[in-house]
């Protein structure tokens, strides 16, 4: 994404994203939040419409958006630059395990919105930046993946999945920044 993304465009574009939830979901005052998702939510329709509505803050067409895919294996960014704005959709097998969310990295932070379904996490964690690269690199190249799985997501695989993989789910990511 071409344009800077700041921390109150992000808190803008997570406050409509929240309103287009059924049921509505409560405004947030900063990124710095504890709030919590409603289990009935999908991460598949929240975390494409936060990246939208940031598109439309920032004036960035689709077009200037870059989307890669990743496979396991790949060699993932080693970092993202100050202000930038990510959609990352994570696809496998089982299904249940796919996970869609987006980071803003404001300063030394990056800021991990989400919501999850049937499931309810902090919509907005934040992270050390390398500590979320470490832990992002972990998961998608299926080192010790669960436990860096449940950091990032709050959510333990064996809460989504009876008996989830031993090895990882993940078959490809598209990051769109």
């Amino acid at each position: 994404m071409p344009n800077k993304v700041t921390q109150d465009d992000t808190v803008k574009a997570v406050n409509t994203a929240l309103q287009e939830l059924k049921p509505p979901g409560k405004a947030i005052e900063n990124l710095g939040t504890d709030a919590m998702s409603d289990k009935n939510w999908s991460c598949y329709n929240f975390s494409p419409s936060v990246l939208e509505q940031i598109c439309k803050i920032t004036k960035t067409s689709d077009e200037n958006l870059n989307t890669k895919e990743y496979c396991p294996g790949a060699n993932l960014p080693a970092s993202f630059a100050n202000e930038t704005f990510v959609n990352i959709a994570m696809t496998g097998e089982p299904s249940l395990l796919n996970h869609n969310f987006n980071i803003l990295v404001s300063g030394g932070t990056t800021y991990l919105i989400q919501v999850f379904v049937k499931h309810s996490v902090k919509i907005v964690q934040s992270f050390e930046n390398a500590n979320f690269i470490t832990h992002w690199h972990n998961l998608s190249n299926n080192i010790n993946w669960v436990d860096s799985y449940f950091a990032l997501f709050g959510v333990r695989p064996n809460q989504v999945v009876e008996n989830p993989p031993i090895s990882t789910w993940l078959t490809c990511q598209n990051v769109t920044q």
